[in-house]
């Protein structure tokens, strides 16, 4: 079963996503910040993390290249209601997998996931 992180600020949007994914046969932790995310990525292996942007304290390119210095290989996708021209390239720069637009449909998300756990 794969292990995925989901951080965001967001409630409403943790639950909706968390929801989603584990009807798809995922296991979900939830983080409410970048902070906590980190904590739970020093405890636990997760096969994927899906981050905001815009959070108080670390956002999402901060909280990518803090990630990557503990789980290297994880596949990170941000998630953004403001996708400015120059946010993937700074993403990548980060490591992030995938950017993704807010709101997204969850056919999106979903494909996008497979994409970067490299099942399509």
């Amino acid at each position: 079963m794969q292990e995925i992180l989901v951080v965001d600020d967001d409630r409403d949007c943790l639950a909706t996503v968390k929801l989603l994914l584990e009807q798809e046969g995922m296991a979900v932790q939830c983080a409410s910040s970048g902070e906590e995310g980190l904590l739970l990525l020093k405890d636990k292996a997760f096969q994927l993390m899906i981050t905001d942007f815009n959070m108080p304290g670390l956002n999402g390119l901060e909280l990518a290249r803090k990630s990557l210095g503990i789980a290297p290989h994880m596949p990170i996708i941000l998630s953004t209601g403001n996708i400015s021209p120059e946010l993937p390239h700074l993403a990548a720069r980060a490591g992030i997998a995938a950017v993704i637009g807010k709101p997204f449909y969850s056919e999106e998300l979903l494909k996008t996931i497979r994409e970067v756990m490299g099942e399509v």
